[in-house]
Parts: structure tokens; C-alpha cells; sequence
């Protein structure tokens, strides 16, 4: 059984698709099997699909039957996921992953035992695959937890778990259209600490059809809910950052998702590595 589970939901992805699955083969850590649900795509992906399947056995593709959305398959990867599976890495079937990802991620778990899941910083590439930007996050447990209910720190198709962590968390919440990997990070911490590493170890891709961009608005709705759901739900009371992100957010329902946009960009992404 392979230690490394790779999950890769995949909605019409055609166009990045063969980048993504070729970053995952070309991995120098080689234990691992992918598991891609296809959701009811219409263009070349089913094909491309099953080119990859054909030629590499470490691929096994799940197809559903239409177009049940991102929640629902992710929810099947995960019940997909075989027992003896050590690790589960998440991708997005447009990102890519850097050479020594799965190697990077499966060492730090293996050194820090008390660590539920490891990220990293992210490479940011255009439609064209041109890096135009890096993205840090937190690294420190402690960091990671004091900050996440303030904002999401953990980028999850760069996340690597631990087995045990998603066999005590469970499926991803069916009432988060969007940003339901925040809303899961949020229940995960209850119970594990997680890390990030310092160095990008995807290349996170922002184009046209994300969610970042044709469904702004109810992304930015849905976060500030978990957020307050969050509290709720722990029987703290919201701390006065939290409030002031949540008053900004309505601001921002009221502008155009394009200005919206770039001002995300302009406050989440740099131009060099370097700059933390």
C-alpha cells in the first residue's frame, strides 16, 4: 500500500491538467497513488484521464455521475482513501506541484510527530504558467493556530495530513459552497497543530475561472460566516481584530469583485520570495 495518498478533485480542467498530473509523476518521492474525481466534466478531461490511468497504475480515477460540486468530491477522495495510507496530500487540478513536495512534506511529519498536517508558501503562476508572485504563511504552530480563526493560513491544495487527522475530522461540510477547507481547518485544530513550510512547494495558479474570481463575493460571505460559527460554537467571545475584519468584509460586498480582486492580490501576494 502506498504511504502517500494524492487527492485531485477535477471539474473541466482540461487545459491544466496534464501540468498538474506530470508535476505529481515527476515527484522524486515515489510512494505514492492518486486518487482524481472527475466531476461530470465536459471538455478533454475525462480523456486525459484515462490516458494518465493507462500509462501510470499508481492513478485511479472515480468518476461521478454529473456535476455534484467541489464539496462532494472531495468528501468521495477522502472515503476513497485506502486504511494503510500514512499521508494525504491535497492538489488542485490546476496548481503544480515543485519536484520535492511529497519528499519535503512526508520528512517534516516524520520528524514532528505532534504535527497533525504540514503546508507550505505558495509559488503564484498566471494562465500561462508565469510565476508572478509568492505567497508566505505562518510556520509556526502556534503562530498558525493563534491567526487561524483570524484568516485562512493554511493554502489546502498544498496541505499534507496526517490519516489519523482526517479519520477524526471527518467529510468537508456540505453548508460551505466555497471555502469549505477553511471551515475544516477550523474543526481540525481542535484536536491537532499544524505547520508551514517556509519555502513554496506549489505553484498556485490564478486564473479566469477560479472560484477567487467568478464567485468573489460569495467566498468573502461564506468565510466571515465561519467564522462567526466558529465562536459560536467554541463559547468564545469574537476578538476586536475579528470584528474589524468582519465590519471591512461588508465593506467589501459593496465594491465590484474586480476591485475586490486586486486588492486581495495586492495584500496576500508579493512579487519576491524573499520579502516575508
Amino acid at each position: 500500500m502506498a504511504r502517500i495518498a494524492v487527492l485531485i478533485p477535477v471539474y473541466n480542467a482540461g487545459r491544466f491538467l496534464k501540468e498538474c498530473l506530470d508535476s505529481v509523476i515527476g515527484q522524486t518521492f515515489a510512494d505514492f497513488a492518486v486518487f482524481v474525481c472527475d466531476d461530470g466534466s465536459r471538455d478533454e478531461s475525462p480523456a486525459i484521464l484515462r490516458e494518465y490511468a493507462g500509462r501510470d497504475s499508481r492513478i485511479r480515477v472515480l468518476t461521478n455521475p454529473g456535476n455534484l460540486g467541489i464539496v462532494k468530491s472531495r468528501n468521495r477522495l477522502i472515503e476513497s482513501i485506502p486504511p494503510g495510507t500514512e499521508f494525504v496530500a491535497w492538489l488542485d487540478s490546476d496548481d503544480v506541484m515543485l519536484p520535492d513536495r511529497l519528499a519535503r512534506q512526508a520528512a517534516f511529519l516524520e520528524a514532528h510527530p505532534e504535527i497533525g498536517g504540514v503546508g507550505s508558501a505558495l509559488e503564484i503562476i498566471d494562465e500561462n504558467s508565469r510565476t508572478i508572485g509568492f505567497r508566505s504563511y505562518p510556520a509556526s504552530p502556534g503562530d498558525i493556530r493563534r491567526l487561524l480563526p483570524l484568516s485562512n493560513v493554511l493554502a489546502q491544495p498544498a496541505m499534507m495530513l496526517r490519516r489519523e487527522v482526517i479519520v477524526r475530522t471527518g467529510l468537508y461540510s456540505e453548508t460551505c459552497p466555497v471555502c469549505q477547507d477553511y471551515e475544516y481547518w477550523l474543526r481540525c485544530i481542535r484536536h491537532f497543530d499544524f505547520a508551514n513550510l517556509e519555502e513554496p512547494e506549489l505553484r498556485y495558479r490564478i486564473s479566469g475561472g477560479q472560484v477567487k474570481q467568478s464567485k468573489l463575493k460569495l467566498s468573502l460571505s461564506v468565510t466571515m460566516r465561519i467564522q462567526r460559527d466558529y465562536f459560536r460554537g467554541t463559547g468564545r467571545r469574537m476578538p476586536f481584530p475579528v470584528i474589524c475584519r468582519q465590519l471591512a468584509g461588508l465593506f467589501l460586498l459593496l465594491l465590484p469583485p474586480q476591485w475586490v480582486l486586486k486588492l486581495f492580490c495586492l495584500l496576500t501576494y508579493r512579487r519576491s520570495r524573499s520579502v516575508k
